[in-house]
């Protein structure tokens, strides 16, 4: 009898070092807008592993899983990991979605008498984008984002404001061809707050640059949109109202001589501009349009100027009171990247690796 429950012991002893380090997710996807489960999605289960001592060699690639979901939206991932971390994200979806940018994660901490992390009953919950009326747009590309220098100092040429034409893409004379001021951009005095000290008993001039990106005219401005970070369609309509003419960006060494600024890589905005009401009051002429990743303001490192010029992407619905923001990737704009090409390979992978 004993030598029975021995081997048992034995066996399930076996059985439980096998199934050591293995975490397990259950993963639901569902559509953004009705919620509802969707089937067919493929789904990656991510599961790290910490080499240890033996990273000198090279940090291991994660364990990977991979599932379509069913009827009811789900799949269920599983890999080892001897660290706890591990992930699920969708990597391929159905006609008709948007595949997210990335997934979601979760951090174990223990184990069961097996080996296995618990709990081993989670759910995580992944959202996919219904793909709805894409158009074509305008989208360009207004400066260089590289390291956030400028070749030129467009400020000073430009008397300390620059103006921008969305319709053609161009700056206003005398840097570019446009015509019409849509949006300008005025560089303010730099802002002295005098000497500071760091934790470290560094001393160093305390200060922040600034310009003023202003909308002239009634009724236009900008509006600041919320988006989760994992969505590929950041804006697919503009909203009616909410729109303000001035937004402030910074930079600069504030309080204690930390570097800080204003920038936003995931910040997302909403524009209108040449708006035009009637009679009775009612807007009949605007145009809409959605900038991506912020504004960035520029330095040009020789010689040193800290605002030189911005930068940032926009997308234009060139038809007027359209606020539909969501691009089919077809590009309206002949030259969408700066400086101005005339490389067609070039502009059709701007347009391919561009969000819609």
């Amino acid at each position: 009898m004993m030598r029975v429950i021995f081997i048992a012991l034995f066996f399930i002893a076996a059985a439980g070092c096998a199934n050591a380090d293995i975490a397990k997710l259950g993963v639901l996807v569902l559509d953004d807008i009705t919620n509802e489960p969707v089937e067919g999605v493929k789904v990656r289960g991510g599961f790290m592993v910490n080499a240890g001592w033996n990273a000198v060699k090279g940090s291991p690639l994660p364990n990977e899983c991979f599932r379509l979901t069913d009827k009811n939206g789900m799949c269920n991932v599983e890999g080892k990991t001897n660290n706890g971390r591990a992930g699920a994200a969708v990597v391929g979806v159905p006609d008709g979605y948007y595949c997210p940018l990335y997934g979601d994660g979760y951090d174990f901490k223990d184990k069961n008498l097996f080996g296995v992390w618990q709990p081993d009953d989670l759910v995580i919950t992944l959202r996919v984008q219904r793909v709805g009326s894409p158009i074509p747009l305008f989208v360009k590309q207004v400066g260089m984002y590289g390291f956030g220098t400028s070749s030129e100092d467009l400020f000073s040429r430009a008397g300390g404001v620059l103006r921008f034409d969305f319709m053609t893409g161009e700056w206003l004379p005398p840097i570019g061809r446009g015509e019409v001021a849509d949006v300008e951009f005025i560089r303010l005095p730099r802002e002295d707050f005098g000497e500071d000290i760091n934790g470290a008993g560094v001393k160093g001039r305390s200060y922040r640059d600034s310009v003023l990106v202003r909308f002239p005219g009634v009724d236009n401005g900008l509006v600041e949109i919320e988006a989760l970070g994992s969505y590929r369609l950041k804006v697919r309509n503009a909203p009616l109202d909410g729109y303000k003419c001035e937004y402030l960006c910074w930079n600069g060494p504030g309080k204690a001589l930390k570097w800080a600024e204003n920038y936003d890589k995931n910040r997302c905005f909403c524009f209108r501009i040449r708006s035009r009401r009637d009679e009775k009051g009612e807007i009949v002429e605007a145009y809409y349009g959605k900038i991506y990743g912020d504004i960035r303001l520029l330095a040009m490192a020789s010689p040193y100027v800290p605002v030189a010029s911005v930068c940032f992407t926009y997308y234009l619905n060139l038809r007027s009171l359209d606020v539909n923001l969501e691009w089919n990737k077809q590009n309206i704009c002949t030259s969408p990247f700066y400086p101005r090409s005339k490389d067609r390979w070039a502009c059709e992978s701007f347009s391919r690796d561009m969000a819609p």
